[in-house]
């Protein structure tokens, strides 16, 4: 009977130390003639690896224009000709952002609409500084290959506009916008995506309007040989995205629904749909947002990690003495079962980064505190296993465990719903964690204590 308990706990051992040394040094496998680890990596946050800086500077540049007296812009000055209002020419100072633009809501406002289109374009960690001075923003976001997809479209203006393609005539603009969508057209071999601009009141009596003006005629027309001949005219308007001319066309029946449906792209396959989808999509987002009130002048750099090494080593000796500390503490309280417990408590702590690594969980600072609580939680759950050795250990310690926690579970699966790293880091690696625990102790733990039971 005591060489069944022996082998038992040797095997149970030397489980948990397959699982340590696979967690800490990982696992490693021939493949494409090179060792490598199988192990996935983990995905770090932003502190502790590349981000993007980004820094906008509210362009104060002014260009001064010249006019003549019948309007035309003087593009080169000559000499011995005075460019005066007595002369006949005005003199025009055209600023990139005007004054009364430059306002300390404007400045709160841009910073509303940026964060906003980082969170809408699936930035889940970022910092956004405003300098209240002089409205200059800072933004920081993980470096990786979507970053300069995001400063493009993070920097868009946000404005819509149906133009006259002839006088550029300003018919409807982005106050006329009652919300954008993404929306798909199917026929028997391809799909169609479009972006759907709906229209407020206003927008749609004038979009009716528009649409019962801007078409294409047929007009009968005798030609210098008195033969009667059809006439093709059209009065086309153009749309403009973001300052970006999208597209010309006209009308061929009146819209009185106030929507605008703008082919985006059309296709056969899923990769080419993604594509059209994501612009879509990005589209949106940016019209949805609202227009930036400001325009600034952009520059970036690549800022490394600010973890430095010393703060590593810092790391690496506090996990160390934390371990140290709870050898002790269970040697104390449990006497020789102390070194079960403690071999059982490192076994959790590497099967949860196990874990972490293959749900692709990112890893924050602020997910860091999650994992520290979850190695607390287990390391009372084992402690309060092996104190109350004599009951048992599911219907007893593991039960009356569970319902204390109660509340833990409930924030803990709050904070993972949430879209920022920092906030669901926390959350996902507490889930995990809990998981992990109950699993693990209910198979592992309880082994052990029903062989020392025995």
């Amino acid at each position: 009977m005591k060489t069944n308990k022996v082998i038992k706990i040797i095997t149970i051992i030397l489980l948990i130390a397959i699982i340590t040394i696979a967690s800490i040094f990982g696992v490693y496998k021939l493949k494409d003639y090179k060792v490598r680890n199988i192990i996935p990596e983990y995905i770090l946050g932003m502190e502790f690896t590349e981000s993007r800086v980004i820094d906008l500077a509210v362009d104060r540049a002014a260009k001064t224009i010249i006019y003549d007296k019948d309007g035309n812009e003087i593009t080169e000055k000559e000499e011995g000709i005075e460019y005066t209002s007595e002369n006949g020419y005005t003199t025009v100072e055209n600023k990139a952002n005007s004054d009364d633009v430059l306002t300390s809501e404007n400045y709160k406002k841009t910073k509303s609409i940026l964060k906003n289109r980082l969170k809408k374009f699936g930035v889940d960690q970022y910092r956004v500084n405003l300098d209240k001075s002089n409205g200059n923003l800072q933004i920081k976001i993980p470096e990786n290959e979507n970053t300069d997809t995001v400063i493009y479209n993070l920097l868009q203006s946000g404005t819509f506009e149906l133009k006259d393609s002839a006088t550029e005539e300003i018919l409807i603009d982005t106050s006329k916008v009652k919300s954008v969508a993404v929306v798909y057209g199917q026929t028997e071999t391809e799909t169609s995506v479009y972006l759907q601009i709906k229209l407020n009141k206003e927008g749609r009596q004038k979009l009716e309007e528009i649409s019962k003006t801007y078409i294409q005629t047929i007009t009968e027309k005798a030609n210098s040989e008195g033969e009667i001949e059809e006439t093709t005219e059209t009065k086309n308007v153009r749309l403009y995205l973001n300052g970006q001319s999208v597209t010309e066309t006209y009308f061929g029946e009146p819209i009185t629904d106030g929507i605008l449906n703008i082919s985006v792209g059309t296709g056969t396959n899923s990769e080419t749909l993604e594509q059209y989808i994501q612009i879509a999509n990005e589209s949106a987002v940016i019209l949805n947002s609202g227009i930036l009130p400001i325009t600034y002048i952009q520059t970036d750099y690549i800022e490394t990690a600010n973890i430095t090494d010393k703060q590593k080593d810092i790391a690496v000796y506090s996990t160390i003495a934390i371990l140290a500390i709870m050898t002790v503490v269970f040697i104390v309280i449990l006497k020789t079962k102390g070194i079960l417990a403690t071999v059982l408590q490192i076994g959790y702590i590497a099967l949860l980064l196990l874990t972490l690594r293959y749900t692709n969980v990112k890893i924050t600072i602020e997910g860091i505190f999650g994992i520290l609580l979850a190695t607390i939680l287990n390391y009372i759950y084992i402690c309060k296993g092996f104190k109350n050795i004599d009951v048992n250990f599911v219907k007893e310690t593991t039960k009356k465990y569970a319902l204390k926690l109660i509340p833990i579970y409930v924030i803990a699966i709050l904070l993972s719903f949430n879209s920022i790293a920092n906030i669901y880091s926390v959350g996902m690696t507490l889930v995990w964690g809990i998981i992990i625990m109950y699993l693990y102790n209910l198979t592992l733990t309880k082994i052990v204590i029903d062989t020392i039971k025995e």
